[in-house]
């Protein structure tokens, strides 16, 4: 399974790439064989000038059929990166319960 992570406006340092890689092979992996691969796009968003930056995460699951993509939003990226997370997370399980149930 290849992880990627990639930003745009922002740097992609070696924290954040061991702290998404970490994060998928705990929640993602555990759904078996089907996961091919995991983007996580990472964007800081301008709101306005008393804001500080806020911070977008677009994660996309690769899986047989149709991709899973699930978008979080947060001031911090790492909350931001586990929020997508979780919602994937609970994207992909639903998937796969609606296929048990054919």
């Amino acid at each position: 399974m290849k992880i990627i992570v990639q930003a745009k406006e922002m740097k992609v340092t070696k924290a954040i790439e061991e702290f998404v890689n970490q994060k998928v092979k705990r929640t993602i992996v555990k759904h078996g064989k089907q996961v091919l691969g995991v983007r996580v796009y990472l964007e800081t968003i301008m709101r306005k000038k008393s804001d500080p930056k806020a911070s977008h995460a677009k994660v996309e699951i690769e899986v047989p059929g149709e991709n899973i993509v699930v978008e979080g939003k947060s001031f911090d990226p790492y909350q931001a990166i586990s929020g997508a997370l979780k919602a994937a997370t609970r994207r992909l399980r639903k998937t796969q319960e609606k296929k048990k149930k054919r």
